[in-house]
């Protein structure tokens, strides 16, 4: 069984009401990339967007990115939606997000806090 995507969009521009691309991102037949690194709103299309998978673009180019990024979608047939970002802050959110479904973790906890409470829960 070939494990490659048939069709995966990148889109590096987004409409001012986030809201709108949605409706795009339901495509059962595309894949998408998010390039969202020069994006003023990561945070914003983060929530909008619910990436499965988010990369910190960090001494990458854009292209080496998007190639990274198109491998782990191809890859993993689960995985629709990729998204590139160069804002830490964004890249953390969605990191710390992964852990609310899999900890016990109070959402208005402290991010200076997470780490203790995940070690605790991971010793019992």
């Amino acid at each position: 069984m070939n494990n490659q995507k048939k069709f995966i969009v990148i889109i590096n521009e987004f409409p001012k009401v986030l809201n709108t691309i949605t409706t795009m991102l339901r495509d059962e037949k595309v894949d998408f990339i998010l390039d969202a690194s020069r994006y003023a709103s990561p945070v914003s299309l983060l929530r909008v967007a619910q990436p499965d998978n988010i990369l910190l673009k960090l001494n990458l180019s854009s292209k080496q990115a998007i190639e990274l990024t198109g491998k782990n979608l191809s890859e993993n047939m689960e995985m629709k939606k990729g998204m590139i970002t160069g804002n830490p802050h964004a890249y953390y959110m969605s990191l710390c997000s992964t852990l609310w479904t899999n900890y016990d973790i109070n959402q208005n906890l402290d991010i200076e806090l997470i780490p203790e409470a995940v070690s605790k829960q991971q010793l019992n």
